[in-house]
């Protein structure tokens, strides 16, 4: 299913921005300023709700973009934590996996070589074999996600890093 968006340039900050077909309202990973989406004809308009440019707390109310940065912040540590959940169940899993696989090859190769059964210790063999690749391939997919994982994670830390030099630029 593709998603359909529109590119445009928040009001407040100028970053370009991408508006999904459902969005009616969001706040600028940018700057924080809420926006409303109206679509009237064929256009699509932006309106600010509230902007980021809005330094004052007014009693102690945090500001959008404290509230954005909050979220970055909430997000980026989800993102840590749902990777590293994913890291360990990689170890368990590699660990039970390459432990069961080295386990029927040795049956399978001793059942064959007592000459027990052949088809049995070469299917236990192959039992073995499948298990090993099962696991390398379970583990090349789990390390691409937790790849894509950490980019997001890098990317937010920009974010949160772009919010701190423009709330102490000296």
């Amino acid at each position: 299913m593709t998603e359909h968006f529109i590119k445009l340039s928040c009001v407040n900050c100028g970053r370009e921005l991408e508006v999904y077909d459902d969005v009616e309202q969001f706040a600028c990973g940018n700057c924080g300023a809420a926006m409303q989406v109206q679509r009237r004809g064929g256009t699509i308009v932006l309106r600010v709700l509230s902007g980021a440019g809005e330094a004052v707390q007014i009693g102690g109310q945090p500001t959008a973009a404290e509230l954005s940065l909050g979220r970055l912040r909430d997000e980026a540590g989800n993102l840590a934590k749902r990777r590293a959940d994913m890291q360990n169940e990689r170890i368990a899993r590699r660990k039970w996996g390459y432990g069961t696989g080295v386990a029927l090859l040795l049956i399978g190769f001793f059942v064959e070589r007592s000459g027990s059964s052949f088809v049995i210790g070469l299917s236990l063999l192959m039992a073995g074999v499948l298990a090993i690749s099962y696991i390398r391939r379970s583990d090349k997919r789990v390390l691409a996600s937790v790849r894509e994982l950490q980019a997001k994670i890098d990317v937010i830390d920009g974010r949160i890093e772009d919010h701190a030099f423009r709330a102490n630029p000296s």
